[in-house]
């Protein structure tokens, strides 16, 4: 443009779509991102700790950091008390927090012969890594220079994206039928997959998505971009996707993969057809799938390319005078893990099973529900975090190089789902993984650390184990930071439409929200639920082992006894107002309702599945209770009756005729896929599921095109004083978060998540109690708990102190003394040096080396073990002494002003050198002693600044003791009841530093 003006029109055009800038303020840089030069954290870790010979470095290929100083910046007092503890140094808590891990204390337990957590110490080093993480929020934007040149980094390399509008309606679709009208969104997300490699259509339960991918493939087909897409679909959704894409393209060749035909005798036949023919569509189910095998070449490419790029960042590590250093250490264990995968392959037989997924020709693939693949390996150093699967499966490793497979051969890849975060938006990450990992490499946040450190902020709280038998760190994404940029990156292949977003033609919903049916606690249910409480209670003070009760377990029992008392005991008698019975009035009342409509309900149940005979069942109940009032069987149908593809289809078709009228199920076999919307008027939640997209998938069901109602009808049974409410608000809580984020609101640079596992025993408490009160009691307890092990740590750190105060005054004093002599004996001594050579020893002058230490070995052979010593005469203007120590080889001591000591040698000449020696040393001797002296009063200045350092929390303790008294007085809490609730955290005990009661009625600590 600056040569051409006829460009100037395309630059302003660029111009008037270019982000704008974020400042500072806006941007969240946390320790771990790894955007942030490598350079400014050496500047960091050196200005923390006072010292440039402070060093980080960083292997982008594994996600790890490493922070190395001397010992003597480990021993400084801004190693071990300002910034860390002497238990866990800075620099260890500073590595700890690039690497996103939380520190923890351990001890051993000599009884148990195992490491124990050591709670007080645990919190206070985690209490100074926070001190560094807020240390350095201040510092990295203070400096005017490096401030600017941050946000100009982060916004070139993050804010830099502006999202593409896709429209479809030009699309004239040939071949498809004219009875389908597709809608805007489809037609869009059809464009949007014909100009795109990778894809993922996030569309609302509902949506269409299966038209929006058939007709995407068949315009690939047409188009010359593809050559053979195949379609990988639930199982039990094989007939259905079949006809659904039949019934847009009438003429379409299609093979459809039963299967039957994946039988170790026909697979071969099958995949020879998916070879050979000219389909414009492959469809097998997910398990089909996954019995369509790789070449052993491709996971071998695979594990090959991982051992180069580990060998070259090795390569460059100790190029860089980093060799033996940790981060090195880390790559070649990496390296080594993967050699051992490699030979444990090569290894197995390869069987020739005939043709590959290689050879099949396939160039692009449409995974249908694509969140069944959500648990993909990934690696990282932290442990146990809410969202992500704790051990990977082998189908997602097999799709995942699939994909690889189709995209490394300029192929595509189209995921579609309608949860696509299922729980957690780390899920995202994954998401990530399968369709833009060259997007995330070019950001360098490929390894999920990295993409962590960059828009998440991983909480870790040590909290009591779900099985009560001692502490653990629990790590969850509490916060998500940097939103805008994250969900820029995703939205990028993610083609996200919600329900808000569309506006579908789906049936209204009575009242706008579903209707909460609740049903009084009886007696009965609150004895179990007390029961629960006691059983949480002693969970929490470890008077059960894991294997006899456990929190999950309290959990489960609640909501069974919320649902029924007997899945809980199957000795207690049917309550007549229990939720199961109001649920058979209201399907019964719906269904005599709509007989003339033959409209059908779906009812949700998880936890109590048809037992054939054994043991009480909800379902087996709701179908004799329901029969009772004049339903026929024939109408009644439990999913779990139907188990493979075909009964599963003819019972779909049953529904959608109105044959069957009422269907129970459960969120796994009753959820994605059960398309039977026709004639759907109601559904029936019997139980609250764990996930928000569980209740999407439950919902969807209803909420749905084509559902013929004008209107229909959300029921969720609730029992009051048990479990249900409380957890049908953390599902709507988190549903929230979830929708928030997705919903592209650019303004949002922040959120908050909430944890959704096993309750604890504050939430069943306050379940059994009726009062919320009793959580955020609980909460308090547990943070004056926390800060009262901080006070006590910070004590204890100000008496370690004090006492190394006390050593120093004692030995500077020594060492001032010392440096003195020494510059007296310097001052003093006589040259002895070559031919200037003159020894005193016993009243004769010697001037020969080799007689003068035959002499002092002599002596020393004679004195050696005697524990005496003796005076020989002099040198170099020092008395000279032999000494035979009761231990140990014979000395040689010269004493001046200082003693200087050294040892009696095999050889003659090897003594007189070790003498002269020690007298040619007085001047190094004085450096390094005048050295030790700085040190020593450098320390004791800064131990001295320390103790001068107040408890940091001391007014946030006081305002939550003060909180605390009025909550025991809201609660009307008996003293002993509040002694035994704030005395109750096991390390508190432990450690000695429970409460007191005084006379007065007060609290203190």
């Amino acid at each position: 443009a600056a040569s051409d003006p006829r460009f100037a029109e395309n630059v302003r055009a660029l111009r008037d779509v270019q982000p704008e800038d974020l400042s500072p303020a806006e941007i969240d840089l946390r320790l771990g991102s790894t955007w942030l030069p490598t350079q400014d954290l050496v500047s960091f870790a050196r200005a923390l700790l006072r010292d440039d010979a402070v060093d980080v470095q960083h292997s982008p290929l594994i996600g790890a950091w490493s922070v190395d100083a001397p010992t003597y910046v480990r021993l400084s007092v801004a190693n071990t008390a300002e910034w860390g503890t002497e238990r866990r140094g800075a620099i260890e808590l500073l590595e700890d927090a690039l690497n996103l891990r939380t520190p923890t204390v351990y001890d051993h337990d000599p009884k148990a012969d195992r490491a124990v957590v050591n709670g007080p110490a645990t919190e206070a080093a985690r209490d100074k890594q926070q001190r560094i993480k807020e240390k350095f929020q201040d510092w990295v934007w203070q400096e005017g220079a490096r401030s600017e040149r941050l946000s100009r980094l982060y916004n070139d390399q993050f804010n830099c994206l502006r999202l593409r509008t896709f429209s479809g309606e030009h699309l004239a679709l040939p071949g498809s039928s004219s009875a389908v009208i597709l809608r805007p969104h489809q037609r869009a997300a059809i464009w949007r997959i014909l100009q795109t490699p990778n894809c993922l259509l996030a569309h609302v339960v509902g949506a269409g998505k299966t038209y929006s991918m058939v007709a995407a493939a068949m315009e690939l087909r047409r188009l010359g971009l593809a050559r053979k897409p195949l379609f990988a679909v639930p199982n039990h959704m094989l007939e259905q996707f079949s006809s659904e894409l039949l019934t847009l393209y009438p003429a379409a060749n299609i093979l459809v993969a039963t299967k039957g035909g994946f039988e170790k005798q026909r697979r071969q036949t099958l995949m020879s057809r998916i070879a050979t023919g000219n389909w414009d569509a492959v469809i097998v189910t997910h398990s089909g799938f996954e019995k369509i095998p790789l070449s052993r070449t491709t996971e071998e490419a695979y594990l090959n390319g991982q051992l180069d790029e580990l060998a070259l960042a090795i390569a460059e590590q100790n190029s860089q005078n980093a060799r033996g250093s940790r981060i090195v250490k880390e790559l070649e264990k990496a390296k080594k893990r993967l050699e051992t995968k490699l030979k444990g392959l090569l290894a197995t037989e390869c069987k020739d099973d005939g043709l590959t997924f290689e050879q099949l020709g396939v160039d692009r693939l449409f995974v249908d529900e694509a969140h069944y693949f959500k648990n993909l390996f990934y690696v990282s150093k932290m442990t146990r975090i809410a969202g992500l699967p704790q051990t990977a499966s082998q189908r997602a490793l097999d799709m995942f190089l699939k994909i690889r497979h189709v995209q490394q051969h300029q192929g595509g890849v189209v995921f579609a789902t309608g949860t696509p975060i299922a729980n957690s938006v780390a899920e995202m990450f994954t998401m990530q993984r399968y369709l833009q990992m060259a997007a995330l490499k070019a950001l360098s946040v490929e390894h999920f650390d990295a993409w962590a450190g960059t828009f998440g902020e991983p909480v870790t709280a040590m909290e009591l184990s779900p099985d009560g038998a001692g502490y653990r760190l629990n790590t969850r994404f509490a916060r998500f930071i940097n939103v805008p940029e994250l969900m820029a990156q995703f939205r990028q292949v993610a083609d996200i439409q919600t329900r808000s977003m569309l506006q579908l033609p789906v049936p209204r919903l009575r009242g706008d929200r579903p209707t909460v049916i609740s049903s009084p606690c009886s007696p009965e249910l609150k004895e179990v639920v007390q029961g629960l409480v006691d059983r949480a209670d002693a969970i929490r003070r470890r008077a059960v082992t894991s294997q006899t009760d456990n929190m999950l377990l309290v959990t489960t029992d609640g909501r069974k006894a919320a649902l029924d008392l007997r899945l809980f005991d199957s000795r207690f008698s049917d309550v007549e107002e229990s939720k199961v019975n109001r649920a058979v009035r209201e399907i019964e009342r719906i269904w005599r309702e709509t007989i003339s409509e033959r409209s059908a309900q779906l009812v949700f149940c998880d936890l109590s599945t048809p037992t054939s005979g054994q043991g009480f069942s909800v379902y087996e109940d709701l179908r004799e209770k329901l029969v009772a009032r004049g339903i026929s069987t024939t109408e009644i149908a439990f999913i779990q009756d139907f188990d493979s593809d075909a009964a599963k289809a003819g019972l779909f078709r049953d529904v959608r005729a109105g044959r069957v009228r009422i269907l129970i199920g459960s969120t796994a076999k009753m959820g994605s896929g059960t398309n039977v919307q026709e004639r759907l008027i109601a559904l029936h939640h019997l139980d609250a599921p764990w996930r928000p997209a569980d209740v999407e998938q439950r919902e969807g069901r209803i909420l749905r095109q084509g559902n013929t109602n004008a209107e229909v009808q959300i029921y969720r049974y609730v029992t009051e004083g048990s479990f249900d409410a409380y957890m049908w608000q953390t599902l709507e809580t988190k549903a929230k978060f979830i929708g928030q984020i997705m919903s592209g609101d650019t303004s949002v640079r922040r959120l908050e998540d909430i944890d959704g596992a096993a309750l604890t025993y504050a939430e069943v408490k306050a379940i059994a109690s009726g009062n919320p009160l009793v959580v955020e009691k609980a909460g308090v307890d547990a943070e004056v708990a926390r800060l009262t092990r901080l006070r006590s740590q910070h004590f204890e750190s100000q008496h370690s102190m004090r006492s190394q105060i006390r050593h120093l005054n004692g030995d500077i004093p020594c060492l001032e003394r010392r440096i003195a002599a020494l510059r007296r004996d310097i001052a003093v001594r006589v040259d002895t040096r070559g031919e200037r050579f003159v020894i005193e020893l016993e009243n004769h002058i010697v001037t020969e080396r080799g007689i003068a230490g035959e002499l002092l070995n002599r002596w020393g052979d004679r004195l050696k073990g005697t524990g005496v010593e003796r005076k020989l005469g002099r040198v170099a203007g020092f008395d000279l002494c032999v000494a035979g120590p009761v231990l140990g080889e014979a000395q040689i001591i010269l004493k001046g002003a200082a003693h200087h000591t050294t040892t009696v040698q095999s050889t003659a000449l090897g003594t007189m050198r070790s003498v002269e020696h020690a007298v040619g040393v007085l001047e190094e001797s004085l450096t390094r002693s005048e050295s030790d002296l700085e040190g020593l009063r450098r320390r004791l200045g800064e131990l001295e600044a320390q103790l001068l350092h107040p408890f940091a929390y001391t007014d946030k303790l006081t305002t939550l003791l003060q909180r605390q008294q009025e909550l025991l007085m809201a609660l009307d809490l008996t003293k002993s009841q509040a002694a035994a609730s704030l005395a109750a955290d096991p390390v508190e005990v432990a450690n000695g530093h429970g409460p007191t009661a005084l006379n007065d009625g007060d609290w203190s600590w």
